[in-house]
């Protein structure tokens, strides 16, 4: 990959419609080939109940993170998350947190990565492991729009 596949405002251009990417404050911090880190902020809108962060936000991070990552080292023409399995171990009140992402293993069609999840202190919030699937023979419409 050249390196303008690194280039983290042409990388923000694809997200540009996506308003759960948004919604989240996705902040992108680094990426290279095969990892990338991300920021979320702690916002209100992004808690449950005991003013602690909602795991399902903490999986779209984590879904987000990762699918980074496997962008740093896609070779086909799109990639779709095929499987994720999140571990939440600990509530995460203390932002804002950050997401790393890195691949360990990248196959013909399907790329495997380990994604964890932290607070402003490092603490361990959870732990993801999915697999993205890299699309080779057609590109996904990402100009449908919803109504």
């Amino acid at each position: 990959m050249d390196s303008q596949n690194y280039d983290i405002e042409k990388i923000l251009q694809r997200y540009d419609s996506d308003y759960v990417f948004h919604y989240l404050g996705v902040k992108i911090l680094e990426i290279k080939e095969g990892y990338a880190k991300t920021q979320i902020p702690f916002k209100k809108e992004l808690t449950r109940r005991g003013n602690i962060l909602n795991g399902g936000m903490i999986v779209a991070s984590i879904d987000y993170t990762g699918g980074l990552a496997v962008l740093s080292i896609n070779d086909g023409m799109d990639q779709v998350t095929q499987e994720l399995k999140v571990n939440f171990l600990e509530p995460m009140y203390r932002g804002p947190f950050t997401v790393e992402a890195n691949v360990i293993r990248k196959g013909r069609t399907a790329v495997a990565v380990e994604i964890t999840f932290k607070d402003v202190e490092g603490s361990l919030g959870a732990i993801g492991l999915g697999t993205w699937y890299i699309i080779r023979d057609k590109k996904i419409n990402m100009n449908v729009q919803p109504q």
